[in-house]
């Protein structure tokens, strides 16, 4: 070893060949290879950067909901297309059915010679279908045949008009005149129904002037208490009467005038022992043009407008204050002017005229002093 010189061993290196190292094969060491540390700082590099993916599935995802949305409505018109298709063929082959039905019964009209139902049947047939086979040519020969056959025309037999019996109508007519007379007013009228019942143009103006003066009277007799009515009167019947006597003419002025105090007496009983002052007010009128009129339990207006009066009077009587008490004088003094008052008013009368007008107190004249 000590005879080796240095020279020696750098001859002894430069004679070994070398090779390069990058074409020398790489043997498996069972080990897993090491990825690049530049691809290790690129991913760690990615990883904070923004991410598109979930923006990118968002809109693939929109895209999909549009396409499947286009799909359904695109089915759907598909369908009411086809429904409504459907629809007009089964229109159509109805219709065909049917003016294949009205053709062949207009064909049978034909043959039974009805010509003018086989003219209706084939203008239907040919207005829904003017190209319909056979149409037009049936109804061209039902026209000649129409034109050349005559129509009958039916002759009504006259009916023979008997001539009527007036032997009932005289009759009744006869006994109308009858009842007019005695002043049956109640006959008349029933008289006069069978009469207009029988032969309503029997002496329809006279028949017209019986009704009104039938109606007249006996509404008159009622409100008044006169003829059959005398015992009890009806005013509602009365009032009734007169407003049918209208329809046949107007009323005179004493039969209107009835009428209107007939139904103020009605209105003015109605606040009988309700309220007495409207009694006293609706009577008082009564009272003025008809005194004597009475309702069905024959008490007057007078009599009613006398009690009325005397009973507002107790009611004003009883007031809080005598200024308002004394005002039940009036009515009382009202009440004595159309019958004189009772002992029980009387009294009344005067303990109240006391308060309301007491006596003025007069000074007696001074005396003169003997001897002075």
């Amino acid at each position: 070893m000590s005879d080796i010189e240095p020279n020696d061993l750098s001859d002894t290196q430069e004679s070994k060949p070398t090779e390069p190292e990058t074409d020398a094969p790489v043997e498996p060491t069972g080990e897993l290879p090491v990825e690049p540390q530049a691809e290790t700082q690129e991913s760690a590099v990615s990883d904070t950067q923004p991410r598109k993916l979930k923006s990118m599935a968002r809109g693939a995802f929109l895209i999909s909901a549009l396409v499947l949305i286009a799909a359904v409505l695109l089915g759907a018109g598909g369908g009411y297309s086809y429904g409504t298709m459907q629809r007009l063929n089964a229109q159509k082959a109805t219709n065909v059915q049917s003016l294949s039905e009205q053709m062949a019964l207009a064909q049978q009209d034909y043959d039974a010679k009805r010509y003018e139902n086989v003219r209706k049947r084939l203008e239907f047939v040919l207005k829904q279908d003017p190209g319909y086979a056979g149409a037009g040519d049936l109804l061209a020969k039902v026209m000649v045949q129409m034109a050349i056959t005559p129509t009958l025309t039916l002759t009504p037999t006259p009916t023979m008009t008997p001539t009527p019996d007036l032997r009932s109508q005289q009759t009744i007519y006869t006994q109308l005149k009858q009842q007019m007379q005695n002043k049956d007013w109640t006959g008349v009228l029933s008289s006069l129904d069978s009469l207009r019942k029988t032969d309503p143009t029997y002496k329809t103006a006279e028949v017209d002037d019986m009704y009104y003066s039938a109606l007249l009277n006996r509404g008159m007799d009622q409100i008044l208490g006169r003829g059959a009515y005398a015992k009890t009167t009806n005013l509602e019947g009365g009032i009734y009467d007169l407003t049918l006597a209208e329809r046949f003419g107007p009323l005179d002025g004493v039969s209107a005038g009835m009428r209107t105090w007939a139904r103020t007496y009605i209105v003015a009983a109605s606040f009988w022992q309700l309220d007495w002052a409207q009694a006293v007010n609706y009577f008082g009128q009564v009272y003025e043009y008809a005194p004597n009129l009475r309702d069905a339990s024959n008490y007057t207006a007078a009599q009613r407008y006398h009690d009325a009066l005397l009973q507002y009077g107790d009611q004003q009587a009883a007031a809080s204050r005598l200024k308002d008490r004394c005002l039940a004088l009036n009515s009382w003094k009202t009440a004595a002017q159309i019958s004189p008052l009772d002992n029980t008013y009387a009294y009344k009368f005067a303990q109240l005229d006391l308060l309301c007008n007491p006596p003025t107190p007069t000074s007696e004249p001074p005396t003169a002093t003997p001897g002075a």
